[in-house]
């Protein structure tokens, strides 16, 4: 394997990392917040979300870390299509008549 896409491989599984983790903590977020709240009294969403509340910037990170996570894709996919296009250009055909 070539090393531009050995290094988009490994940047894709560590930003795949993060996003878990990031998704983890917000998941994990929302289910104490239902826990610490029931359902009749839960507080107006809006307010959870207001800038500065933990929530809010668990929501964050896990989006950035989403975005990172796409762009990483693209990016590996994009390497995958070059390479494969470097190969072709180089396989020899020989015609015999």
């Amino acid at each position: 394997m070539q090393t531009e896409l050995e290094t988009r491989r490994r940047v894709l599984r560590v930003t795949y990392e993060r996003y878990l983790a990031a998704d983890a903590a917000w998941q994990s977020a929302l289910s104490e917040m239902k826990r610490w709240f029931p359902a009749s009294s839960r507080p107006y969403r809006v307010a959870i979300g207001d800038p500065g509340s933990p929530i809010r910037a668990l929501y964050e990170s896990r989006s950035r870390a989403l975005a990172q996570l796409e762009t990483a894709r693209v990016k590996f996919e994009t390497a995958k299509r070059r390479l494969a296009a470097r190969r072709e250009r180089t396989t020899v055909h020989i015609l015999l008549h």
